[in-house]
């Protein structure tokens, strides 16, 4: 059997590390939005999963258009799940956070980088059964957060080191990323070789984190 054939799905590594209710609260909002045909893509650390990098996280990250946001806060709440103003987020039925991103925002603060619309085959494909946001187009917001926030930089750009050396990628990639973060990803790809990051050693092992 290949490493590819033998690889644990996202819905798998997550009930390894004793957190099935996250891959759960992913599938009800996607059946949820889906009736309501509301298009949405999944970002963050649960895209990061499904694209190769089999790391854990506590949050569900979305990405829908501002215009549908009344539909989608009206469709959760009808089916039970919780607003949290303070947090600004929903609580699943299993208490996992949901939170939204709007397409066309910054993808990061001062980037040139926006959140790509939540549809069309250029920024979504499906994987697992679920609609979630490119490699490249997860790559280029990965990387714009990251460089847009101190307290985010080591974790998203690690991230990145990390979906480089699962996924293969080599600088050629770039030309699929945004101009403004196609020097930032060659970088990255000369670190992910040393598998250092400006003095970090990033460990290629499944990780249990506390955020997307």
């Amino acid at each position: 059997m290949d490493s590819e054939q033998s690889m644990p799905t996202a819905e798998e590594v997550y009930s390894m590390l004793g957190n099935e209710n996250l891959w759960q609260a992913a599938a009800d909002c996607h059946r949820m939005l889906s009736e309501v045909e509301v298009p949405h893509s999944v970002c963050g650390g649960v895209a990061v999963c499904l694209h190769g990098y089999q790391r854990n996280t506590i949050v569900l990250d979305l990405i829908i258009r501002k215009e549908d946001s009344q539909i989608v806060r009206r469709t959760l709440e009808q089916a039970g799940l919780k607003w949290d103003q303070e947090q600004a987020e929903f609580r699943s039925l299993t208490v996992i956070p949901v939170q939204f991103l709007y397409a066309g925002d910054r993808a990061g603060n001062g980037s040139e980088v926006s959140l790509p619309d939540p549809q069309g085959d250029s920024n979504v494909e499906t994987l697992e059964g679920l609609p979630v946001l490119r490699l490249s187009k997860l790559i280029e917001v990965k990387i714009a957060c990251g460089l847009g926030s101190v307290r985010r930089t080591h974790k998203d750009l690690a991230d990145v080191v990390e979906l480089i050396a699962i996924r293969n990628l080599d600088s050629s990639f770039a030309r699929h990323l945004h101009k403004s973060v196609r020097k930032s990803f060659r970088k990255l790809v000369r670190n992910s070789r040393g598998q250092i990051w400006y003095g970090f050693e990033v460990k290629r092992q499944i990780r249990i984190q506390g955020e997307g």
